[in-house]
Parts: structure tokens; sequence; C-alpha cells
């Protein structure tokens, strides 16, 4: 067995009304007045009024910023650390999906390494040298996981890529899980969250830098997955649905930090900083493409992919048992009307090249089951603009 190092530094508070234990975390942390960054859209939603109430039955001060919009640009990571600076707060909140949080990340980190995030992001020129602002998450969708990673991915809109900042002073101090928040999560929402999170534990499973923790978390993920994105999809009240999937999520997330990704974020990290696509629509729509690609690389590893989605793969070679598990995604897919092809979300085959020259350079592309040319995600893409799964 390899040697490995296993990351989970931060503090997570699970269940239906948690959200009233804030003012607490907050305090234990050392907060005195709180930056709430959150949309608009959630600005206006029962998540905050649930959080304004709990902080205000204990006498909590608080601004709030609902300025975040989706994959945050650099200039609003900058905008919004400066905003923070002139608060007088000395600690961050981030309430929503992953955008929010992503953008609570790195406006925390700038807070105390100064300059541009321009500079800490992937290839820049500096490196995080100091502790973030004390930060807790708080997600309304169960998919991204970002309250428990050390990623916070922006756009850089001049060079349309996305890129991230990566380092352990990025993680969140907290995250707090209220299944509640996210009842009102739209289907469509949830149904795209919820690939993002299959996506995640599948290809923190199969990375060659998975390791025998990551790998549990995934599988574990997998199942929960497996067994309750339909139900949440089809009925958002149901809270034990919802709080098997917000903890699903948060557990692949845990899992991808560890164990790492592969080509299907590195072409829906490509397909967000080209065309905008929303990160869960992407990779729901490349991942069994990208799957089929990669089954050559661990054939036991996808059928138990498979076992995990409720696939009988008894008495089957192992090529045969790991193939089901490309028709199980695509099956989940097709319940919860995520598009299945690339032509469903606007892209053509004029829009490959652009794709394939920001896919190439992705940092976890290495980690890819298989090892990937050029030519090889020209073909997922091809596969995935005429669906045929």
């Amino acid at each position: 067995m390899k040697d490995f190092v296993f990351k989970m530094p931060t503090r997570v508070h699970f269940g239906v009304g948690a959200v009233r234990k804030l003012p607490e975390i907050c305090k234990g942390l050392g907060g005195k007045k709180l930056f709430i960054i959150t949309g608009p859209n959630v600005a206006k939603s029962s998540a905050m009024a649930a959080v304004r109430e709990a902080l205000g039955s204990a006498g909590t001060e608080y601004e709030v910023y609902a300025g975040s919009v989706p994959d945050p640009p650099i200039e609003a990571v900058d905008a919004v650390t400066r905003i923070f600076a002139e608060s007088g707060a000395n600690m961050i909140v981030a309430l929503g999906g992953g955008s929010p949080i992503d953008l609570a990340k790195a406006a925390a980190m700038l807070s105390t390494n100064g300059g541009s995030v321009a500079d800490y992001l992937f290839g820049g020129t500096k490196t995080v040298a100091k502790p973030s602002v004390p930060l807790i998450a708080i997600p309304t969708t169960a998919g991204t996981g970002s309250e428990v990673t050390a990623a916070s991915v922006i756009t850089d809109t001049k060079n349309r890529i996305k890129l991230s900042v990566t380092h352990d002073y990025v993680i969140p101090k907290a995250a707090l899980i209220d299944p509640q928040l996210q009842a009102d999560t739209p289907a469509l929402v949830t149904a795209s969250t919820g690939m993002d999170a299959l996506t995640h534990a599948i290809e923190s499973y199969v990375s060659l830098n998975a390791n025998p923790i990551s790998d549990a978390m995934g599988i574990y993920a997998m199942r929960m997955i497996g067994e309750n994105l339909r139900i949440a999809v089809a009925d958002g009240g149901n809270m034990e649905a919802r709080a098997n999937m917000a903890v699903a999520s948060l557990i692949a997330g845990v899992a991808f930090m560890n164990g790492g990704l592969g080509v299907v974020h590195g072409i829906a990290q490509a397909m967000g900083g080209i065309h905008h696509t929303p990160h869960g629509i992407a990779n729901g729509v490349m991942l069994p493409y990208a799957m089929k690609r990669n089954l050559p690389g661990n054939f036991k590893k996808f059928g138990d992919i498979a076992r995990a989605l409720g696939k009988d793969t008894g008495g089957l070679p192992a090529r045969d048992a790991a193939r089901l598990s490309v028709d199980a995604v695509a099956e989940l897919r097709m319940d919860i009307k995520v598009p299945r092809s690339l032509g469903d979300i606007g892209i053509e085959e004029k829009d490959f090249q652009g794709i394939i020259d920001a896919t190439m350079p992705f940092r976890l592309l290495a980690l890819n089951p298989c090892k990937l040319a050029e030519s090889d995600v020209e073909g997922i893409l091809r596969q995935a603009l005429r669906a045929p799964i």
C-alpha cells in the first residue's frame, strides 16, 4: 500500500434545525461581527430568514453582502474583500451553493494575504502564506462539497477560464449542514448538484491518487446518492432524502479533496469558463462518456461503482461488470432529467477545440485513471455530442 496523507480539518455540524447553532459556533471561533456572503436569490429565501432569526435571537452583530454571482470572477473577489475590510467584521459566513462559498473562501484568504486573487490562482505569482479569516460555510445545495475542501474556483473572464486557489488555509473552519435550508432548492438544481456530488465520488474513487480512506468515503457517497437523489428531485420536501444527499455531498467533497479528480472536471471547468455552463450540468452531461473512456484504467473499481449504484454484477466478467457502471449513471441522469448531450446545452462541434485547449492544462488531469491525449478528450466530446448513452 502506498503512503498517503488524509485531511479533514473542518468541524461539521449536521442536523435539521442546526442553523440555530450558528451564534454558538461563531462565538467559539472568536466571531464578534459576521460578514455574510450570499447571492440575491438566497438572500430572499427561507434559508436567509432562518440565519437572521438565529443571529437576531442571540444578539449577534452581522452585515450581509448579497452580490455573489455564479462562477465568481476575479474582480468580484477583489471587490468583496475590500467591502469586508470596511465592514469591521472579523469572521465570514458563506450561505448558498458553490459560488458564494468559493467567493467567501477566496475573500477570506485574500483578506490576510493581500493583493489580487489573480496572483494566487493556478499559475499565478504568489503562494498563500497566512491563515485566512475564520470562515463558516452553510451550503444550501447538496453537490459541490466546497464547505469542506481546500479549493476556491474563480473565473478569469478575460481569458475565459476557470482556475482555483488551492491551499489548506482556504478550508473553512466549520461547516453547518442543515437539510431544512435545502428544502426550497428547485428540482433541476437538486438534480444537477447531485450529479456534481456523484462525479466527485466517482472521480476520486478511480483517481490514481486514491487511498483507502477516500475510497471508503467515495463508495459510501455513491450508495447514498444512488438511493436518495431520485427521491430528493421528485419530492424536495422529503427531509430524509434531503439529509442523506447533504451528507453524501459532504462525504464526496472530503473524498475528492484527498483522492483527486479527473477528466470530467477538467472538461466541465473548461465548459464553465468558455460557455458559462453550470458546473453540475456540465458534469452530469459528461460523466458517463468519460467513464466509458476510462473503464480500461480500472475494471475492478468501475465494477464496484456499478454495485454501489444498484447493479447486479454477479458472475459477470470484470469488463462487463465495469460497463454496468456507465449504464447506472446514464439511467440515473435520465430519471432526474439532466441533459444527456452537449447539443442539449448549446455546445457544438465548432466549440470543441477551445474546450480541449482549456482541459489539457487542468492540474488534476494527471490523476485520471487513463492517460489522455487531446484526441481522447475530443473523442469524449464527440460521444457526448451524439448522446448514444
